[in-house]
């Protein structure tokens, strides 16, 4: 246990601050996109049953970011294919790396 979070230290080290809360955020979003789908398989009840309404919200959010990607940023990109489909599971915290710093 601590071999691991002494390496996950180092890799977020490496990474600065930035790339540690892109890597969060987007552990978030995997979590976030299996809640949905356990939700809607199982039929969760309460509040939990707008899980699988929030990730179908999410997903457009997604197809529309997926789409300003590849008609705007795609030439950045050394494999455009695979970081549109990145973009489609995770959104703006893989496309982030193709904008422009301000």
């Amino acid at each position: 246990d601590f071999c691991l979070s002494r390496g996950l230290g180092d890799v977020y080290k490496r990474q600065g601050i930035k790339g540690m809360w892109i890597t969060m955020n987007k552990a978030a979003t995997v979590v976030f996109w299996l809640l949905a789908l356990a939700s809607y398989i199982m039929q969760w009840p309460g509040l939990l049953s707008y899980l699988p309404l929030a990730g179908l919200i999410v997903a457009g959010a997604h197809v529309l970011e997926t789409a300003f990607f590849w008609f705007a940023l795609k030439a950045k990109s050394d494999n455009p294919g695979k970081d549109a489909a990145l973009i489609m599971v995770f959104g703006i915290f893989h496309m982030q790396r193709f904008m422009a710093k301000a």
